[in-house]
């Protein structure tokens, strides 16, 4: 890690990430956290040192119950 880099986030289109540095102080990942827009949820993981967490538009996240595929239109 280089110095001065805290937990940051990035956006790509309507994929979001916050990428976690070895020293940040759980205040900098509230913070990123924080930044997030509304509406996105987890997604995956990537990293064991610094680790980014992606986060996608809640429409995308497969729910509870439903393997193998995207879901349908809203109820």
């Amino acid at each position: 890690m280089t110095g001065g880099e805290h937990a940051r986030v990035t956006a790509h289109g309507d994929i979001n990430a916050i990428t976690i540095f070895p020293a940040d102080r759980p205040v900098d990942v509230l913070h990123a956290w924080a930044a997030l827009p509304d509406g996105v949820g987890f997604a995956d993981a990537f990293g064991d040192v610094e680790v980014t967490l992606v986060f996608r538009p809640l429409g995308d996240l497969l729910p509870p119950g439903q393997p193998g595929g995207m879901s349908g239109a809203p109820d």
